[in-house]
């Protein structure tokens, strides 16, 4: 049986088993073959490829592509240290990337077509820079790849080439305005796209600062797109502060596309200061292409003791008792903001030793506001400041214009100008007397007038040219009569009265300043030459003016300005008597306030030759020492009427500085600086009339001796303040 051939069907199987055999072994070399050729060669290939895609959109952004390194294999790429540099291939890059990862259909590529699924980039970093001619590096970029994009035609131009999802982690960015001086950072952010557009981008820690003191910030800021539909943008813990102190704190709502293409509509609220709640709202429309909008801030009244965290240090105090409302509208446009509105402050208490030595109550404030800022001229114009308080209209305009602002085409503000116009329109002087708060003139109290008030007032200063500051204008008081005035006012000046001092810090000693007092002088017993040298150093024309020596205000102004703090004042002879005798000596807004009502009142019901009286004996000469009777017969023996051109002239130079310079009297010898300040004197007197030639010659060629008593010694003469001292009391009636 064995012998017997294989049936014809049996042969044939088996022969096509072998053949299908050889078949599968050839194709499985082949395969094998295949993918081997595929990983040696795909690699190579897919860089190239990857190359001529980079290339390609290097030609749509006109811009350079650096790329670190690429890396293919089947279905994954990755791109590292990718960066699209400046215009003309100039840096810091617009953007770099550390890491790109990309998905794609490794079927489709091997015939040419792109089908990209997920990219994911990592350390993405966008800097974003416009120089001071207004350039910047990403505007002709964008415009040419929607140019680009437009001239491929609706729906075309490589759906393959769009990601099926795009995701960018780690995303960081700064832009920079060079000619404002603004910038914008983001820290970190994250952002998610499908290929049909719905999204989201999640932004964290960001910061925006004006260059000229304004700031913004934000902890998250999220934008949502769905399918079909405009962006939503989220705000969470924003912070705008127009001033370190004035921060709009807590800012969260929505920024919504508005119906008008470009435009969204914002709906924000926040609180102040970092105090939580709901303080004020914010409504409006911004167009980001054109950098203009339209905003409405509104504050409904509420009470500042919601503020308590962030005023505990501030001058203002009596929180519950204040209360404030306000609103602003904002309309900006591309260069400028325009804005107008007003608040009312009801009830304010501020407590300053600046201001007054007692808390001042009841500062009641309505104001109506409008102007506009030239952000290139970086300039604030205030065209409308109408104010009211306590009673009082007044009207505030003016300009105020920072360094680095332009004022041409090629040029630039080298230090800031500033100037302001101040309109009280015609009110009862008693109007303006009854809105000052008591606290800020307590000696005014008592005080009624008739008559009518009115003040026109322009200051300019450029601080680049300080010698041409303008203060000008009129204060209208001279409408005004005092028709009662209280019991310790200038009117008892007319006759003898009490006159206290502070020899030391809360020790008073008192006088009178009259004839029931021996050392008291009158006028027709002073030296004459006392007289000319006082009003030489002190007030040359004493005589001529009503109390303020008008030209030396502005005088004084520029002095200040050139030192850089208020250090110079421009006191006339009877503005020092009204500091003297009538108010006490502090330092504060509140004195300076009465100090010129006072000076204004004294020069009304006291005639000039009283007023040089009483100041020649009442004000200090040295330690102890108060009027001219005592001084002129302690330093020199002699009585008032009997003092030359040099001990007159010594006694201006010690005015400033009595108890300092007393040590020259003591040590029986002058400093070098009172010895030629006695020069200066003399021959400014000369100069002015008030000495001839002859009195000139013999004063220069007369010597200043001091009339010691031979057995005190140094250190005794010294103690003469001690003793005085002693005498002192801790009280002073005059403090009100």
């Amino acid at each position: 049986m064995s012998g017997r051939p294989a049936p014809m069907g049996t042969v044939v199987v088996s022969r096509l088993r072998r053949r299908l055999i050889v078949v599968g072994v050839i194709a499985a070399v082949l395969g094998t073959a295949l993918a081997l050729g595929l990983y040696v060669l795909y690699p190579a290939l897919g860089r190239r490829a990857v190359s001529r895609k980079l290339a390609a959109l290097e030609a749509r952004l006109g811009q350079p592509i650096e790329v670190g390194s690429i890396e293919v294999r089947l279905g994954h790429a990755v791109l590292r240290d990718v960066r699209v540099l400046g215009p003309g291939g100039s840096h810091p890059p617009v953007v770099t990337v550390e890491r790109v990862d990309i998905d794609f259909a490794t079927a489709a590529s091997l015939v040419g077509v792109a089908r990209l699924g997920v990219v994911v980039a990592d350390g993405v970093h966008v800097e974003l820079v416009r120089d001071a001619a207004g350039v910047d590096n990403v505007s002709a970029m964008v415009e040419r790849w929607r140019a680009r994009r437009a001239g491929a035609g609706a729906g075309t131009g490589g759906r393959g080439t769009r990601p099926s999802r795009l995701v960018v982690r780690g995303l960081t960015g700064r832009a920079r305005d060079l000619g404002t001086g603004t910038e914008a950072t983001v820290g970190d952010g994250l952002i998610e796209v499908g290929a049909d557009g719905a999204g989201r981008a999640i932004l964290r820690t960001l910061a925006a600062s004006s260059g000229i003191g304004p700031t913004a910030s934000a902890a998250t800021v999220t934008i949502e797109r769905a399918v079909g539909a405009s962006p939503v943008i989220r705000v969470e813990g924003g912070q705008v502060a127009p001033y370190p102190r004035l921060a709009l704190t807590g800012i969260a709502g929505s920024i919504i596309a508005a119906d008008t293409a470009g435009a969204f509509d914002l709906d924000l609220a926040g609180g102040y200061g970092g105090v939580e709640g709901t303080l004020w709202t914010a409504n409006g429309r911004v167009v980001p292409a054109s950098r203009s909008g339209v905003l409405d801030l509104t504050a409904d009244r509420f009470s500042l003791d919601r503020l308590e965290p962030i005023l505990r240090d501030s001058p203002l105090i009596d929180y519950q008792r204040t209360s404030v409302d306000a609103a602003l509208h904002v309309e900006v446009e591309p260069t400028t903001a325009r804005f107008s509105g007003g608040f009312h402050l009801h009830g304010l208490t501020v407590g300053h030793p600046m201001l007054a030595d007692k808390p001042v109550h009841d500062l009641d404030v309505e104001a109506e506001l409008a102007g506009v800022y030239d952000a290139p001229q970086r300039r604030l114009t205030l065209e409308r400041g109408d104010l009211v308080s306590r009673g009082l209209p007044l009207a505030i305009t003016g300009e105020v214009g920072l360094r680095g602002g332009k004022t041409g085409p090629d040029t630039r503000r080298a230090q800031p100008v500033l100037s302001a116009h101040l309109v009280i329109p015609p009110v009862p002087c008693q109007q303006v007397l009854a809105a000052i708060p008591t606290e800020m003139a307590p000696y005014l109290a008592g005080y009624r007038m008739t008559g009518t008030f009115a003040t026109d007032l322009q200051l300019g200063i450029d601080w680049a040219n300080l010698a041409a500051t303008i203060l000008d204008g009129s204060v209208g008081i001279r409408g005004c009569k005092v028709v009662a005035e209280p019991g310790d006012g200038p009117g008892r000046l007319r006759h003898e009265f009490e006159h206290f001092v502070e020899v030391e810090r809360g020790n008073w000693i008192s006088f009178m300043v009259g004839p029931s007092n021996p050392d008291f002088v009158s006028l027709s017993e002073v030296s004459p030459y006392l007289v000319r040298s006082l009003m030489t150093t002190e007030d040359s024309a004493f005589y001529q003016h009503r109390g303020f020596i008008v030209r030396e205000f502005r005088s004084a102004l520029i002095r200040n300005l050139e030192a850089g703090y208020f250090r110079y004042g421009a006191s006339s002879i009877t503005m020092q008597l009204v500091k003297n005798v009538l108010l006490y000596r502090e330092k504060t807004l509140a004195r300076k306030l009465q100090e010129l009502f006072l000076t204004w009142h004294i020069e009304n019901v006291l005639e000039k030759d009283r007023i040089l009286e009483i100041y020649v004996n009442a004000i200090e000469y040295g330690p102890g020492l108060y009027g001219i009777g005592p001084a002129a017969q302690h330093y020199f023996g002699k009585h008032p009427r009997d003092l030359g051109p040099v001990e007159a002239a010594f006694f201006s130079s010690i005015l400033p500085a009595p108890k300092q310079r007393y040590k020259q009297y003591c040590e029986g010898t002058l400093s070098r600086w009172t010895t030629d300040k006695i020069a200066r004197i003399l021959s400014l007197m000369h100069k002015r009339g008030r000495l001839t030639d002859e009195e000139l010659a013999q004063a220069q060629a007369t010597p200043l001796v001091f009339a010691r008593d031979p057995g005190e010694s140094e250190k005794q003469c010294m103690d003469r303040r001690a003793r005085a001292i002693k005498k002192a009391r801790p009280t002073n009636p005059m403090k009100k």
